[in-house]
């Protein structure tokens, strides 16, 4: 039995998709495409809202999913904030 098959293919997408997230805004703060954490954020909102409706789930799920994923996210968009140095409005 693999952890996909153990937590659900939805679950494991998702974690995977939050990963992949990352990953993609690491490369967008180090080629100097996104440098606000506004543009960030807002870019982060987007890719989610696109991601869960994909999924075709009721909108109290979608809600849902939007949370976890947001949750899994902050701790790590934080931390890329630091390293990057990255602009903030005030």
């Amino acid at each position: 039995m693999t952890f996909a098959d153990y937590i659900g293919k939805t679950e494991y997408d998702t974690i995977r998709f939050t990963f992949s997230l990352v990953n993609d805004i690491d490369k967008k703060l180090q080629n100097k495409k996104l440098f606000y954490k506004n543009q960030v954020i807002h870019y982060v909102e987007k890719q989610i809202r696109l991601y869960v409706t994909s999924l075709s789930l009721k909108k109290s799920l979608e809600t849902i999913y939007i949370a976890e994923i947001e949750q899994l996210l902050n701790r790590r968009l934080n931390k890329l904030f630091e390293k990057h140095s990255v602009l903030h409005c005030i």
